[in-house]
Order: structure tokens, then C-alpha cells, then sequence
């Protein structure tokens, strides 16, 4: 178990370096930044974007020069929109980044003491930079894609392709794995089920 003791040192840090109350307060910022842009950023500039008759996530699923050439020539009126996208991405990916280390190193200080649980939360930490760092190349493929329409290299598209299914595939355990990692911390909080102590 050493190499895990190694390759989780870098969690253990985090989550020492600040108090439970300063993680709270930058799991809720986080928190409030993520569904913020959501709202307020994604939903309306997606809109947008789609009265060009597609939309950013059918340039991400396109498989052929053909179609990503036909998609960037619709994108035209909209590019502004589409570049705006881009930047709330990596906002995106930021919030929940630090959304999700600071509530992982919550569940990690409460199941401190138990050696074999603790590791569900710095797992979900491992997670979460796979996805952050799947979906931060994704979108960089994409803008590499529609910066340069004329000359972009035709393997751009397969790398975010795979990226994009990567990514889906790591975001369909990240997220079961946090659920986990609260449910366990809570139990063992505010219950004897796990210790026989209140």
C-alpha cells in the first residue's frame, strides 16, 4: 500500500492545509459558481449558439472534416458566443474542481481515523483531476478547431472525440464516488453504525 500512501500524498496536503470552516466556505463559493454558470453562462449562450442550427456538443460529437468544416462555417455569426463558451468552460471546470477537493477533504478529515475508508474520498480526488483534466484538453482541442477553420489538423477531431469519451466515462464514477465518500463521513459522524460510538 506504499505507492498509494505516495500517489495520495498530494491530497492528504490539501485537505491538512485548511480548516473544515475554510473548506466549507470554499466548497460554497465553489458550489455557487458552478450552478452560477450553469445558469447564468451556459444556458443562454448555448441558446445562442444554437440558432445557428447546432450546437458546441455536435462540433464535439462531429467524426469527419466534412461535418466539423460544416458546423464552423454555421458557427460563423456566432463565433463570439462560441469563444465566450470556451472561457465559462474552464470557469466550469475550475468550480467544480475546488467544489469537489474541498467536500473530498471534508469526508476526508472526518474518516481519518478509519484507514480503509478514508481512501473512497482521496480516490474521488483522483477522479476529479482525470475529469477536470480530460475536459480542460477537450475544450482545448475544440478551440484549437475552430481558431484555426481553414488549416486545423484533422486529428484534432479524434482527440476530442476520445477526450470527450474519456471524460464521460471517469465523470460516471467521479460522481458516484463523492456521493460515497459524503455518505460514509455522515454515517460515521452523526451514527454507531460503523464505531459503536455516538
Amino acid at each position: 500500500m506504499h505507492w498509494l500512501t505516495v500517489l495520495f500524498r498530494p491530497f492528504d496536503r490539501y485537505a491538512d492545509a485548511l480548516s473544515a470552516r475554510t473548506h466549507g466556505a470554499v466548497a460554497v463559493v465553489s458550489f455557487v459558481t458552478f450552478v452560477g454558470t450553469i445558469a447564468l453562462g451556459f444556458v443562454p449562450v448555448t441558446r445562442r449558439i444554437e440558432t445557428s442550427g447546432y450546437s458546441t456538443t455536435d462540433l464535439q460529437a462531429a467524426t469527419s472534416r466534412a461535418e466539423v468544416d460544416a458546423i464552423l462555417q454555421a458557427f460563423e455569426p456566432v463565433i463570439d458566443a462560441v469563444v465566450l463558451l470556451s472561457v465559462l468552460d474552464y470557469v466550469f471546470i475550475l468550480a467544480g474542481f475546488l467544489l469537489f477537493f474541498s467536500l473530498h477533504s471534508l469526508s476526508m478529515k472526518t474518516l481519518a481515523a478509519y484507514d480503509t475508508l478514508v481512501l473512497v474520498p482521496k480516490l474521488g480526488m483522483s477522479l476529479t483531476v482525470l475529469s477536470r483534466l480530460l475536459d480542460a484538453l477537450e475544450n482545448l482541442f475544440v478551440i484549437l478547431i475552430y481558431t484555426n477553420p481553414d488549416d486545423y489538423a484533422t486529428v484534432l477531431i479524434d482527440l476530442t472525440n476520445a477526450a470527450e469519451t474519456l471524460k464521460w466515462t471517469v465523470v460516471s464514477v467521479e460522481y458516484p464516488t463523492l456521493g460515497i465518500a459524503i455518505a460514509l463521513a455522515l454515517l460515521t459522524r452523526y451514527t454507531a453504525l460503523l464505531d459503536g460510538r455516538s
